[in-house]
């Protein structure tokens, strides 16, 4: 016996009121028919899905190539950034060296040793150069 139930062919008796309730496909059945040729669509109807295949296709091409020219800018202008970040860092340290020197250059004492450096020497002091080769 044939597990499968057809729905078309199922049928529900009621056994108190004697009434039988049946069960009907709500396509029509192609069964004992040959497979009929696919109807063809009217011309309108073919035009106007060519026509939104191709706006769906340009449309898709677009936006891929939108996406890749977008990443392109991206990864270039962080490149940019990252150089800009460094090029910060860098000038920060100059900076701070900058400062360190402008706060020595306000001693005096470091003024002194920089003159006698120099050769300058205060009244009375005599400057003597050594050669030590």
């Amino acid at each position: 016996m044939d597990k499968k139930i057809n729905v078309r062919m199922m049928a529900m008796v009621d056994r108190d009121s004697g009434n039988v309730v049946s069960f009907r496909s709500s396509r029509p059945s192609n069964e004992g028919r040959k497979s009929a040729a696919r109807r063809r669509l009217p011309r309108n109807v073919r035009r106007r899905r060519w026509i939104w295949l191709i706006a769906m296709l340009t449309f898709f091409v677009w936006s891929g190539s939108e996406l890749i020219t977008q990443s392109l800018e991206i990864h270039e202008r962080k490149t940019v950034l990252a150089q800009s970040k460094e090029r910060v860092e860098s000038l920060r340290a100059e900076q701070k060296e900058l400062q360190e020197e402008l706060r020595r250059l306000k001693d005096e004492e470091y003024l002194m040793e920089l003159a006698r450096k120099m050769g300058y020497a205060l009244p009375g002091e005599e400057v003597v150069e050594l050669d030590l080769d």
